[in-house]
């Protein structure tokens, strides 16, 4: 079964949000695109929109859906549907994440991505989808 799992691409100043995984996370002190799992029933933007606020209490915008990438861990496959994202309200503040940062595309590729979130970096960095 594949965990399909919606992710932002919070675009600020030309600059993209990147979340560190907590000690209390699995794959603790990786980085990733924020986001989390599609409940039941739910599709993939509302679910953007609810995990942000959760985890980042802002709102965003959502531009465009970028292509989705699958990757499968030793335990689990999952899905990673990214969504490139605009500040809507207010600033992103981590309520489980350990730190969060923005990067331009020159840093992108320079942190230690969960390997899942590897290819959506590479897609950004690849189609110059920031400045």
């Amino acid at each position: 079964m594949i965990i399909k799992v919606a992710c932002a691409v919070i675009v600020n100043n030309n600059k993209i949000l990147a979340a560190k995984r907590s000690e209390i996370m699995p794959h603790a002190g990786f980085w990733e695109f924020p986001g989390g799992k599609i409940e039941e029933g739910e599709n993939a933007e509302d679910c953007l929109c609810r995990e942000i606020a959760e985890e980042l209490h802002c709102q965003v915008n959502v531009v465009e859906m970028l292509p989705s990438f699958q990757h499968e861990y030793s335990c689990k496959k999952i899905e990673l549907i990214p969504f490139l994202c605009e500040l809507n309200n207010g600033i992103p503040n981590p309520a489980e994440h350990e730190e969060l940062c923005w990067l331009s595309k020159t840093e992108l590729l320079s942190i230690k991505w969960l390997p899942a979130d590897i290819p959506i970096a590479q897609y950004i960095v690849d189609r110059n989808l920031v400045g």
